[in-house]
């Protein structure tokens, strides 16, 4: 899974670049209240996402996982992963992950990806400016 790449402060970044306003057709808000937020966070094959960041924390629960690359959304390097390929991974996959700042994942397989994004960290009033509305 990728890092949080830096860029600065997460609680300064534009939410107009969250991934449920720059990418609602792969972040789809499923629940929220004013302490979690849970996505449903598909990218299908073949195609990359818009860059866009995660301002919280959060658990990624990936289900359907698929070969892919993350790159900067700034320099669009690849960003390396924190753990090295060791295969196929037994799903599903469990990562917690910090804020991480502007990146688009391009999906290299034949399949979709699919997982479960469940932010926490952080109060409505922070969300609506999201294009969050459940």
């Amino acid at each position: 899974m990728s890092a949080n790449t830096d860029h600065g402060d997460p609680k300064i970044w534009d939410p107009e670049l969250g991934a449920v306003s720059v990418a609602p057709e792969n972040h789809v808000v499923l629940y929220e209240d004013d302490f979690i937020r849970v996505l449903s966070v598909r990218l299908p094959p073949g195609e990359t996402e818009m860059p866009h960041h995660h301002r919280f924390s959060s658990i990624l629960i990936i289900d359907r996982g698929t070969k892919a690359q993350d790159f900067d959304g700034i320099t669009h390097k690849e960003i390396e992963r924190s753990s090295p390929d060791q295969g196929e991974p037994l799903l599903p996959v469990v990562v917690r992950l910090p804020p991480q700042a502007l990146h688009y994942i391009e999906n290299q397989d034949t399949k979709a990806f699919h997982g479960i994004r469940i932010e926490f960290g952080f109060n409505r009033t922070s969300t609506v400016a999201q294009g969050a509305s459940r």
